[in-house]
Protein backbone atom coordinates (compact mmCIF):
# COMPACT_ATOMS: atom_id res chain seq x y z
CA UNK A 1 0.00 0.00 0.00
CA UNK A 2 1.31 3.40 -0.90
CA UNK A 3 1.96 5.71 1.90
CA UNK A 4 -0.21 9.22 2.18
CA UNK A 5 -1.21 12.06 3.89
CA UNK A 6 -5.07 11.78 2.55
CA UNK A 7 -7.17 10.42 4.86
CA UNK A 8 -9.91 9.46 1.91
CA UNK A 9 -7.46 8.13 -0.37
CA UNK A 10 -6.17 5.42 2.74
CA UNK A 11 -9.27 4.28 3.96
CA UNK A 12 -9.85 3.90 -0.21
CA UNK A 13 -6.70 1.86 -0.52
CA UNK A 14 -6.53 -0.21 2.95
CA UNK A 15 -10.59 -0.94 1.99
CA UNK A 16 -9.17 -2.25 -1.00
CA UNK A 17 -6.58 -4.02 0.49
CA UNK A 18 -8.42 -5.76 2.96
CA UNK A 19 -10.90 -7.25 0.83
CA UNK A 20 -8.90 -7.87 -2.42
CA UNK A 21 -7.39 -11.39 -2.35
CA UNK A 22 -6.72 -14.54 -4.43
CA UNK A 23 -5.96 -17.99 -3.01
CA UNK A 24 -4.71 -18.84 -6.32
CA UNK A 25 -1.71 -16.53 -5.41
CA UNK A 26 1.53 -17.19 -3.09
CA UNK A 27 0.05 -14.39 -1.32
CA UNK A 28 -1.16 -16.17 1.87
CA UNK A 29 -3.86 -14.92 4.83
CA UNK A 30 -0.51 -13.75 7.18
CA UNK A 31 0.57 -11.86 4.14
CA UNK A 32 -2.37 -9.24 4.02
CA UNK A 33 -2.68 -9.27 7.64
CA UNK A 34 1.32 -7.97 7.83
CA UNK A 35 0.36 -5.42 5.01
CA UNK A 36 -2.26 -3.93 7.28
CA UNK A 37 -0.48 -4.32 10.28
CA UNK A 38 2.43 -2.81 8.50
CA UNK A 39 0.10 0.54 7.88
CA UNK A 40 -1.30 0.43 11.62
CA UNK A 41 -0.78 2.30 14.46
CA UNK A 42 2.90 3.00 15.22
CA UNK A 43 2.94 3.58 18.58
CA UNK A 44 1.45 -0.36 18.81
CA UNK A 45 -0.96 0.40 21.13
CA UNK A 46 -3.60 -0.52 19.02
CA UNK A 47 -1.96 -3.13 17.05
CA UNK A 48 -3.61 -6.23 19.54
CA UNK A 49 -6.71 -4.81 18.22
CA UNK A 50 -6.72 -4.22 14.56
CA UNK A 51 -5.42 -7.93 14.61
CA UNK A 52 -8.11 -8.94 16.26
CA UNK A 53 -10.39 -7.21 13.78
CA UNK A 54 -8.91 -8.36 11.19
CA UNK A 55 -9.88 -11.94 12.08
CA UNK A 56 -13.57 -10.82 11.42
CA UNK A 57 -12.53 -9.86 7.89
CA UNK A 58 -10.25 -13.00 6.45
CA UNK A 59 -10.88 -16.28 6.12
CA UNK A 60 -8.80 -18.69 8.52
CA UNK A 61 -6.50 -20.27 7.91
CA UNK A 62 -8.60 -23.52 7.47
CA UNK A 63 -10.95 -21.83 5.27
CA UNK A 64 -8.08 -20.09 3.40
CA UNK A 65 -6.96 -23.64 1.99
CA UNK A 66 -10.69 -24.67 1.67
CA UNK A 67 -11.40 -22.00 -0.64
CA UNK A 68 -8.09 -22.20 -2.25
CA UNK A 69 -9.05 -25.61 -3.54
CA UNK A 70 -12.11 -23.53 -5.65
CA UNK A 71 -9.43 -20.62 -6.70
CA UNK A 72 -11.53 -18.29 -4.68
CA UNK A 73 -10.90 -14.95 -5.04
CA UNK A 74 -12.21 -11.85 -3.64
CA UNK A 75 -12.52 -7.77 -4.34
CA UNK A 76 -14.47 -4.85 -3.27
CA UNK A 77 -16.62 -2.25 -5.22
CA UNK A 78 -16.70 1.05 -2.96
CA UNK A 79 -19.94 2.66 -3.43
CA UNK A 80 -19.53 5.30 -0.80
CA UNK A 81 -17.22 6.42 1.87
CA UNK A 82 -18.15 8.96 4.40
CA UNK A 83 -17.17 9.96 7.62
CA UNK A 84 -20.10 8.47 10.07
CA UNK A 85 -22.34 11.44 11.26
CA UNK A 86 -22.01 10.21 15.05
CA UNK A 87 -18.04 10.39 14.63
CA UNK A 88 -18.49 14.51 16.30
CA UNK A 89 -20.33 12.64 18.99
CA UNK A 90 -17.74 10.22 19.10
CA UNK A 91 -14.80 13.17 19.11
CA UNK A 92 -16.62 14.74 22.36
CA UNK A 93 -16.72 11.81 24.89
CA UNK A 94 -13.14 10.50 23.76
CA UNK A 95 -11.78 14.10 24.68
CA UNK A 96 -8.13 14.13 24.67
CA UNK A 97 -7.83 10.56 24.30
CA UNK A 98 -7.64 11.15 20.54
CA UNK A 99 -4.54 12.49 18.91
CA UNK A 100 -5.00 15.31 16.55
CA UNK A 101 -5.61 13.93 12.96
CA UNK A 102 -7.89 10.78 13.92
CA UNK A 103 -10.99 10.47 12.22
CA UNK A 104 -13.30 7.50 10.62
CA UNK A 105 -14.79 6.70 7.45
CA UNK A 106 -17.80 4.47 7.45
CA UNK A 107 -17.33 2.44 3.59
CA UNK A 108 -20.44 1.07 2.09
CA UNK A 109 -19.82 -1.46 -0.94
CA UNK A 110 -20.08 -4.73 -2.50
CA UNK A 111 -17.41 -7.90 -1.80
CA UNK A 112 -17.55 -10.11 -4.86
CA UNK A 113 -16.33 -13.29 -5.27
CA UNK A 114 -15.25 -15.69 -7.75
CA UNK A 115 -13.67 -19.37 -7.93
CA UNK A 116 -14.77 -22.33 -10.02
CA UNK A 117 -17.28 -25.39 -8.48
CA UNK A 118 -17.28 -29.02 -9.99
CA UNK A 119 -15.14 -27.32 -12.96
CA UNK A 120 -17.71 -24.35 -13.51
CA UNK A 121 -16.58 -20.88 -12.54
CA UNK A 122 -18.99 -19.46 -10.13
CA UNK A 123 -19.71 -15.86 -8.66
CA UNK A 124 -21.49 -14.20 -6.05
CA UNK A 125 -21.69 -10.63 -4.52
CA UNK A 126 -23.01 -9.76 -1.13
CA UNK A 127 -23.62 -5.97 0.19
CA UNK A 128 -20.32 -5.29 3.30
CA UNK A 129 -20.89 -1.89 4.88
CA UNK A 130 -17.59 -1.27 8.07
CA UNK A 131 -16.10 1.69 9.49
CA UNK A 132 -12.13 2.11 9.71
CA UNK A 133 -10.78 4.39 11.95
CA UNK A 134 -7.15 6.28 11.44
CA UNK A 135 -4.68 8.88 12.06
CA UNK A 136 -3.24 11.03 10.30
CA UNK A 137 -1.42 14.93 10.21
CA UNK A 138 -0.66 16.34 12.42
CA UNK A 139 -0.11 14.03 14.61
CA UNK A 140 2.09 12.18 11.42
CA UNK A 141 3.19 13.06 8.30
CA UNK A 142 1.30 9.97 6.66
CA UNK A 143 -2.24 8.00 7.74
CA UNK A 144 -2.39 4.57 10.00
CA UNK A 145 -5.12 2.28 10.30
CA UNK A 146 -6.02 2.35 14.23
CA UNK A 147 -9.34 -0.03 14.19
CA UNK A 148 -11.95 -1.77 12.14
CA UNK A 149 -15.52 -1.80 13.46
CA UNK A 150 -17.57 -5.10 12.92
CA UNK A 151 -18.24 -5.97 9.44
CA UNK A 152 -21.98 -5.26 8.91
CA UNK A 153 -21.93 -3.25 11.60
CA UNK A 154 -20.58 0.18 11.11
CA UNK A 155 -20.74 3.34 12.78
CA UNK A 156 -23.34 5.21 11.31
Amino acid sequence: MRKTDDPEAFSRDVAQALFSWDTTTMVGRDDHIEQLVKVGDPTGESTAGLLSDLEGYLPTDDAWLDLAQYETKQWLTINSIATPSKWAEAEAQAGSALLPGTTAFTIHGVRHRSGTWEGAPVASEHDVAFTMFIVCGPSYPECHLLRLSVLDDPLD
